[in-house]
């Protein structure tokens, strides 16, 4: 299982849960309250079954200091990201493709960043 950057973070995979899932782990924060995970599933489906891909991230911020609100190493909050794909069953790899490269230019898009950076709608 190969490594995942995101963000200059490294995401080493670490095999698979009970789930099946492919689990990736970023541990730059040194205690495991602080260790970031990213997992993939993909569930190929037969005939006429749709498949699905399923990405998880989770991003947890914790302290860096003691301070009267909380301890070094405590968790203060989780950041997820979720990442839904549903791909009709009888798809073609053109279709998949052109998807995947709108997807990948939606997260590109001005948009995009001001929902996620500024909790700003399109208007």
């Amino acid at each position: 299982m190969s490594n995942i950057v995101l963000n200059s973070k490294t995401y080493a995979g670490i095999g698979f849960n009970q789930n099946g899932q492919s689990v990736f782990k970023e541990s730059s924060a040194g205690v495991p309250s602080g260790f970031s995970y990213l997992t993939e599933k993909v569930n190929a489906g037969t005939g006429t079954a749709d498949s699905s891909i399923k990405w998880n991230l989770s991003i947890p911020v914790i302290a860096t200091e003691d301070s009267d609100c909380s301890c070094a190493g405590s968790l203060l909050r989780t950041y997820y990201a979720r990442v839904e794909v549903t791909i009709p069953a009888g798809s073609t790899a053109a279709e998949r493709t052109d998807l995947l490269a709108r997807v990948q230019n939606l997260v590109d898009t001005t948009q995009f960043a001001d929902s996620v950076r500024d909790l700003t709608q399109t208007s």
